[in-house]
């Protein structure tokens, strides 16, 4: 069997998926099972045939929809290897979370934290990965399987991940949302240079140890120091520094009671698809 490039897209991104299915309705699958709640058809991630007309749509998509796999395995054999990624369980629960290695801004960070072994086995008939969010990124993989029993094949039980890799991810994670912070708050700004790498750390690091760590409440008090023409700690008005670092109340609370005090209102968030 030759080679197939398919595409896992994620509803919860892409709007008009729905839309195009039902268009085009090239050859297709839900990762999550049957039956589907009607609430989670639109937001579900997709697998599908990558034809010239999915070629064509995705072209010109600049959202974070998804990736692109190559293999020999069919849909079916596919979609059923893929589903066991759908959660892992992390250092310290019980109960699995939701994964989306299928957005293109965790899986190769998620692929370096991983053994060669693990690789291979979360890879299964998987030879090559791209997306093309942002940059243009592709890995071949057919060298690394050659390496390992083409027999082998991972028991149908949940992904963990270890100590180790969630302390990694932890590092990686942090850095790049400390990006996305910093672009977020120069598209606000009067200047960028006003916005450097370091204060965007330091702010993330301030809120962050006074338990204001959702990323609403960080984006917009990031973004409303930003008008204020703070840009450092010591510039912190004190009446702000008296709500933000109060604690009787939870992290999220003083952060819009800030934001409704200078505002008059709690701006409206839309999360940011950097």
């Amino acid at each position: 069997m030759f080679p197939v490039r398919y595409a896992i897209i994620d509803g919860a991104v892409v709007e008009d998926l729905m839309d195009f299915l039902s268009e085009y309705n090239p050859p297709h699958a839900c990762l999550y099972s049957e039956p589907l709640q009607p609430e989670l058809v639109g937001l579900a991630p997709y697998l599908l045939e990558v034809t010239p007309d999915v070629e064509k749509w995705l072209q010109w998509n600049t959202c974070p929809w998804g990736i692109y796999l190559t293999t020999k395995a069919t849909m079916r054999v596919l979609r059923q290897h893929l589903r066991k990624y759908l959660q892992v369980l992390l250092p310290n629960e019980t109960k699995p979370v939701i994964f989306r290695f299928y957005d293109p801004r965790n899986i190769w960070d998620f692929l370096s934290v991983l053994s060669d072994w693990e690789k291979h086995l979360f890879l299964g008939d998987i030879s090559r990965i791209e997306t093309t969010y942002r940059l243009q990124q592709d890995m071949s993989f057919k060298k690394l399987h050659e390496r390992y029993p083409a027999t082998q094949t991972i028991k149908s039980k949940l992904m963990s991940i270890s100590k180790e890799q969630y302390s990694l991810l932890e590092v990686i994670f942090e850095r790049r949302y400390i990006r996305e912070l910093a672009e977020i708050m120069m598209a606000v700004s009067t200047s960028i240079d006003n916005v450097s790498i370091i204060w965007v750390g330091e702010l993330f690091n301030y809120l962050r140890n006074l338990g204001i760590t959702d990323r609403r409440s960080i984006d917009e008090i990031a973004k409303l120091f930003t008008r204020e023409h703070i840009f450092n700690l010591g510039s912190i008005p004190h009446e702000y520094a008296i709500i933000l670092e109060g604690t009787t109340h939870p992290g999220h609370y003083r952060a819009e009671q800030l934001l409704l005090n200078v505002n008059g209102i709690i701006p409206a968030w839309k999360r940011s698809i950097l």
